[in-house]
C-alpha cells in the first residue's frame, strides 16, 4: 500500500523548526541579555570569548559588579519567562475545547506566528538598542498566541486523530525524539553563530525558521479533524474552558482514577526533566567542572541526541514484549540513575557518560501521554491535551524556580549536587503512583479512533450494526470510548 510522504511529515516538520527556533533563542537570547546589562553597568564580558571565567580571580569592586549583573539578568529572563508561560497556559485551556471543535491547524499556525512575531521584537529592540525590558511585549505577544503550550497540544492531539492505537506511543517518541535533535542541533551551533556573528544574524535565521514552519503548517499540513458543523465555536467561549476538566469528569470508576494518576505523572516529571536543564548550566560552569559555554552547549547536544534516540528506540524494542506502564517504570529509573551519577560527577568522562545512563529516559512522556489518550475518546483529545500541557508548563516553571533556587543555596555548603538528588527523590513519586494504576487491561485493548477529517475515514462496523458512533450522550454506544474507535487512512488519502 502505497504512502503519502504527506501522511508520514504532517505536524513533525513544525514541531522540529518550532523547537530549534526556541533553544535557539534560550542562550542567545541569555547572553543578549547578559551582554546588554554589563555594558550598562560597566562590566567587562565579552561574549565572544570560548574559555569560562570559572576559577579567575576579581578584585572586590568587580565581584560586587558581577552580582548584580547576575542578579539583574535573572530577574529579567524571569519576567521573560513568566510573560510568556502564564498567558500561554490560559490560551491553551481555552484552545483545548475549541479545537476539538474547529480542527487542530489554528492551534499549529498561532504560537508560530507569535513566536515570529516575538523574534521581530527582539530584533528592533537590538537594532534600536531599546532597554531590555522592551523584551517583554514579545515575550507577552508569544505568550498570548499561545507559546510553546498550545503547539505541543496541537501536535499531540494531531498525532491522536491521526495514528493507529498500535503505533501511538511510538509516534509520540518520534516527535518527542524531534524535540530533542531541534535542541541539540541549536546548543551545537549557538555558540558559533554568536562568536562569529554575534546576536542580531542567529535571531534572523530564527526568524526565519518561524516563517518557514508557519508557512509550511498553513499550506502543507493536513487538518486532522473536521470542523464541527453544528455551531460556530467561539475561542473564548467558557464552555472551551470547562471541556478541559469535564475530560476527567467524564470518566468514571478506574479510568477516572487512572487519568488523575496520570495527570500527575505528566506534571510532576517535567520537574527532574526540564526544569533541571537550568542548573545543568550552571552546574557544568562550577568548579571543578569549570566546562567554557561551547563544552556546555556540546554536552547539551549529546543529552538531548542520546535521549531522542534512546527514547524511541525503548519504545519500540521494550513495547514489544512489556507493557507501556512496565517499560515507563524501566524509563523513570533510567533517568532517576542518570540524576544521581551526574549529581556526582567531578570529571569530564563522568559529565560525558552521565546520558548513556539515562538513555532510557526520553520514553517517560511520550509514554505516559498514550496511556492517557487511550482512556478518553477521541473528540475530547484536545481538551485532554490542553490540560496536560498546561500542567507541564506550569510544572517545569514552578519547578525551576525551586531548584535554582535551591542549587544557590547549597553552593554556601559546596554541595551543588543535591539538587540533582532532590530531582532523583522528586521522580520517585510517580513511579509510586504507577503502581497505584488499576485495571491495566485498559492499555492494551486495540484503540479504534473515527476521524472524519478530509484525509481520514470512519470505519463501519457491520459486525455490530453500527457506522460511525462516536460515543455522544444520546447515541445508544455512549459508553463506547475512544478505546473502541479507528483511525485509518482513506481511499482517497491511500491513492494519492
Amino acid at each position: 500500500m502505497a504512502t503519502n510522504w504527506r501522511q508520514l511529515l504532517t505536524v513533525e516538520p513544525v514541531m522540529f523548526f518550532y523547537a530549534y527556533g526556541l533553544f535557539m533563542a534560550l542562550p542567545v537570547f541569555q547572553q543578549y541579555i547578559y551582554h546588554r546589562l554589563s555594558e550598562e553597568h560597566h562590566f567587562p564580558y565579552n561574549f565572544k570569548e570560548q574559555t569560562s571565567s570559572c576559577g579567575s580571580s576579581l578584585n572586590e569592586s568587580m565581584e560586587k559588579l558581577e552580582r548584580k549583573v547576575q542578579s539583574s539578568a535573572s530577574y529579567v529572563q524571569l519576567g521573560v519567562v513568566m510573560f510568556s508561560t502564564f498567558p500561554s497556559i490560559v490560551m491553551t485551556l481555552f484552545m483545548g475545547g475549541w479545537t476539538d471543535k474547529v480542527g487542530r491547524r489554528p492551534a499549529l499556525i498561532m504560537p508560530l506566528l507569535g513566536s515570529a512575531l516575538d523574534a521581530a521584537v527582539v530584533l528592533t529592540v537590538m537594532y534600536a538598542k531599546l532597554p531590555v525590558y522592551c523584551l517583554f511585549i514579545g515575550s507577552f505577544i508569544h505568550g498570548v498566541c499561545g507559546y510553546y503550550t498550545t503547539i505541543l497540544l496541537a501536535c499531540l492531539a494531531y498525532i491522536a486523530d491521526t495514528t493507529e492505537r498500535g503505533h501511538f506511543a511510538f509516534r509520540l517518541g518520534i516527535l518527542e525524539a524531534i524535540v530533542f535533535v531541534g535542541g541539540m542541533v541549536a546548543q551545537l551551533t549557538s555558540g558559533f553563530w554568536i562568536e562569529k556573528l554575534g546576536f542580531t544574524a542567529p535571531y534572523w535565521f530564527m526568524f526565519g525558521c518561524e516563517v518557514f514552519a508557519l508557512i509550511y503548517a498553513a499550506v502543507l499540513v493536513p487538518e486532522s479533524k473536521c470542523p464541527s458543523k453544528e455551531e460556530r465555536a467561539k475561542l473564548f467561549s467558557f464552555d472551551n474552558l470547562k471541556s478541559s476538566w469535564k475530560v476527567y469528569k467524564k470518566a468514571v470508576g478506574t479510568k477516572k482514577r487512572n487519568l488523575i494518576i496520570l495527570t500527575f505523572c505528566c506534571g510532576i516529571t517535567a520537574i527532574p526533566i526540564m526544569s533541571i536543564r537550568g542548573v545543568s548550566s550552571l552546574f557544568l560552569l562550577y568548579s571543578p567542572l569549570c566546562f567554557s559555554p561551547e563544552r556546555v552547549g556540546y554536552f547539551s547536544a549529546l543529552q538531548n541526541s542520546v535521549y531522542g534516540v534512546g527514547g524511541i528506540a525503548t519504545i519500540k524494542a521494550f513495547g514489544m514484549c512489556l507493557s507501556h506502564v512496565n517499560v515507563a517504570r524501566i524509563s523513570i529509573l533510567s533517568y532517576l540513575g542518570f540524576l544521581v551519577y551526574f549529581g556526582f560527577s567531578r570529571t569530564l568522562l563522568m559529565v560525558f557518560l552521565s546520558p548513556l545512563i539515562g538513555i532510557l529516559g526520553g520514553a517517560v512522556a511520550p509514554l505516559i501521554r498514550a496511556m492517557m489518550s487511550e482512556i478518553v475518546s477521541s473528540d475530547d483529545q484536545g481538551s485532554l491535551f490542553s490540560a496536560t500541557s498546561s500542567m507541564e508548563v506550569l510544572f517545569t516553571y514552578l519547578g525551576a524556580l525551586l531548584l535554582n533556587s535551591l542549587y544557590a543555596k547549597s553552593l554556601k555548603f559546596n554541595a551543588p549536587g543535591f539538587v540533582f538528588f532532590l530531582a532523583a527523590g522528586i521522580l520517585l513519586l510517580p513511579l509510586a503512583l504507577t503502581f497505584c494504576l488499576k485495571d491495566l487491561s485498559m492499555f492494551k485493548k486495540g484503540r479504534k479512533l473515527i476521524n472524519k477529517a478530509s484525509r481520514y475515514e470512519s470505519i463501519t462496523d457491520e459486525e455490530d450494526g453500527r457506522e460511525g458512533q462516536t460515543g455522544s450522550p444520546d447515541s445508544p454506544y455512549s459508553d463506547i470510548t475512544g478505546d473502541d474507535l479507528h483511525v485509518i487512512p482513506s481511499s482517497e488519502a491511500r491513492s494519492v
